[in-house]
């Protein structure tokens, strides 16, 4: 039996927590993005691209309440569909571009997220399995590029709102693993480290 059972809250209910955090970090990059938009038309001469900008920063708002429940309802089917086991096929081109975006977080967030997927390893009694992690950098960049797409946003567009995406969601995810893990570590479960040092103890 799985030792997750002795977790008060489950591990939906985790999950759930988290992405409550990061719907709250969806407010940020909306209250920062047309100030983000506005640096990219100063910084760019060319009065063509000035303008689709001006245009992107339009759609983007206008799109905010549609796109911004997509990107949750795709966070949570996804993690819906980790729980369960159950393979959800990703596209190429958005995949790849997701790992792109999402490169320097992984990096930065690689230590926790190994950390993370051990504990949750522990309670669900499986291999760690960071590369899977429903809510790892790359998968969160694979939602929202999927839902950009979904409202209707062309590849130029997203690639435009990207990198803001980065900077106010993906950059600021620490705080949501280090939540998860803290709650983890409270209910007892263990890295693959912990878990060794309490067998040695104990021979």
């Amino acid at each position: 039996m799985s030792k997750w059972i002795e977790f008060p809250h489950g591990l939906e209910a985790l999950f759930l927590g988290a992405s409550g955090e990061i719907a709250k970090l969806m407010d940020g990059f909306y209250d920062n993005i047309e100030d983000g938009l506005f640096e990219q038309v100063y910084d760019n001469d060319n009065r063509d691209e000035q303008q689709r900008i001006v245009e992107l920063m339009r759609e983007i708002r206008s799109q905010r309440p549609v796109l911004v429940r997509v990107f949750l309802e795709r966070i949570s089917q996804s993690t819906e569909d980790w729980l369960l086991g159950r393979d959800a096929p990703e596209y190429l081109e958005e995949s790849i571009q997701a790992e792109d975006v999402a490169r320097r977080c992984s990096e930065h967030f690689g230590a926790l997220l190994q950390v993370l997927s051990e504990r949750i390893a522990d309670a669900i009694e499986c291999t760690p399995d960071r590369e899977n992690l429903s809510l790892s950098p790359e998968k969160i960049a694979y939602q929202f590029i999927m839902s950009c797409r979904d409202v209707g946003m062309d590849r130029r567009s997203v690639m435009g709102v990207q990198d803001l995406f980065h900077r106010f969601v993906l950059e600021r995810l620490g705080t949501v693993y280090g939540n998860m893990n803290r709650q983890l570590m409270a209910a007892g479960f263990l890295t693959l480290r912990e878990s060794s040092e309490v067998i040695f103890s104990t021979a």
